[in-house]
């Protein structure tokens, strides 16, 4: 098992929970400005993606590369907040209104199993069968690296939409108050 790679998914998937709990229901499928996803839709994304933990049980090839090698491009495009990226059509969001309880619970499952990814699979072997464009096939360890830096980008985002909402809230009783 790679400790590191376990204990950062922990601490990210952690604030990601935390975070969303914080929030109510109503705040959470409330839409910050024109054209944005709610945080809710945003969780829903990640959701969505968490689906690569199928790909990463199958048995692989043993790379005979760095099983991190693609890590730091991984984070160079995740994590960077001022490029956007276009969701695959197959992660996109619903327009429903998102049940929070639901929501968690659903996240909770699938980090359990990228855990258990973690703990049980060989994390150097290359999954060849999915190769996705810019980066190409990926190592277990790597499709993990994506999954944290992927779920820190979101966490940034959500944050922002809370830090809208709170922003659109405070103006709209600062012009009342002024009325």
């Amino acid at each position: 098992m790679d400790i590191a790679i376990f204990q950062e998914i922990e601490q990210t998937t952690n604030e990601l929970i935390d975070l969303l709990s914080s929030a109510n229901e109503k705040e959470l499928n409330k839409i910050p400005f024109e054209g944005s996803w709610t945080a809710a839709q945003v969780a829903e994304h990640l959701l969505k993606s968490y689906g690569v933990v199928e790909i990463l049980k199958a048995p692989q090839t043993k790379t005979e590369r760095l099983p991190d090698e693609k890590a730091e491009l991984l984070k160079s495009v995740f994590l960077n907040f001022s490029q956007k990226v276009k969701s695959a059509a197959a992660i996109l969001p619903s327009d429903d209104f998102i049940k929070k309880e639901e929501l968690i619970i659903a996240l909770n499952k699938k980090i359990l199993k990228i855990k258990e990814i973690i703990e049980t699979q060989d994390l150097y072997e290359i999954c060849e069968a999915v190769a996705l464009p810019v980066f190409g096939a990926l190592t277990k360890l790597e499709w993990l690296y994506l999954i944290l830096y992927h779920t820190q980008r979101h966490i940034h985002q959500i944050k922002n939409i809370f830090q809208t909402l709170k922003t659109n809230k405070n103006e709209i009783s600062k012009s009342l108050s002024e009325f």
